[in-house]
């Protein structure tokens, strides 16, 4: 298990040393953060439950809350969004400063409030009907990268640091791989993390090949569903710590 002192440590080096980011407009982030939910169909009720419980008890932890607070401008942006394929993705947690206990419960009360309303994306082009999560969808890792590029260069606040974390269960089933789009981030400086839920080798492996990619960047895996909480936290404060950091997987 990683220690999270150590974590702790590693940040606060990196944000002493840390300047302003340049642009002086939009309010300044020590790293915008964006997660990327899986609920395609290999993905049941209860995975799909511990996958927003698990990232809402992570930015309220303690220890996300005491790095974030150590950073230089003590804040990081943050969104959340769902994606399967075909287009179908949803915003959970639009663009938000987490800076305090309150700004992180907001965001973690969004999560958890998913799951009390009917699942299902809206149409992704006008004249479809709207789809529910998990029924027949595929798992396309290459527009969820794109997906997230885009929401990360619509980002609101100004920052040095850009980071993506891709949850999911398996590999890339849609037309041509995430090859092109984890390019396109790797010359955008965004990195890419990622998080394979039920900690199968091979999709692990495909992780590290073909969709982690940035300095310091990672995957974790979970080899029980009851980790998914543990490995969120490790991950966003291992996302905050950023290059130097333990690399792991």
């Amino acid at each position: 298990m990683l220690v999270l002192g150590f974590l702790l440590a590693c940040f606060t080096l990196v944000a002493a040393g840390g300047a302003p980011a340049a642009a002086e407009t939009a309010l300044p982030t020590d790293a915008n953060l964006i997660t990327a939910i899986d609920v395609s169909g290999s993905i049941d009720a209860g995975a799909e439950a511990l996958e927003f419980d698990g990232i809402a008890d992570a930015i309220v932890h303690p220890a996300f809350l005491q790095t974030v607070a150590a950073g230089y401008h003590g804040r990081v942006g943050f969104a959340a969004f769902a994606w399967s394929s075909h287009g179908h993705f949803m915003t959970l947690v639009p663009w938000t400063a987490i800076d305090s206990q309150g700004s992180a419960a907001r965001a973690a009360a969004s999560l958890r409030n998913v799951r009390a309303r009917p699942r299902q994306f809206p149409p992704p082009s006008a004249g479809l009907e709207p789809r529910p999560w998990r029924r027949d969808l595929l798992t396309d890792v290459s527009a969820t990268i794109e997906h997230a590029l885009g929401m990360l260069a619509r980002a609101p606040f100004a920052t040095g640091r850009e980071v993506l974390n891709v949850l999911a269960n398996g590999t890339d089933n849609v037309a041509q791989g995430p090859d092109a789009a984890r390019a396109l981030a790797l010359s955008r400086g965004i990195v890419i993390n990622g998080l394979v839920l039920g900690g199968n080798e091979e999709v692990v492996t495909y992780f590290r090949e073909r969709v982690q990619c940035g300095l310091g960047s990672f995957v974790l895996a979970t080899h029980e569903p009851s980790d998914i909480a543990w490995a969120m936290l490790q991950k966003f404060l291992l996302d905050l710590a950023g290059p130097g950091s333990s690399r792991v997987g």
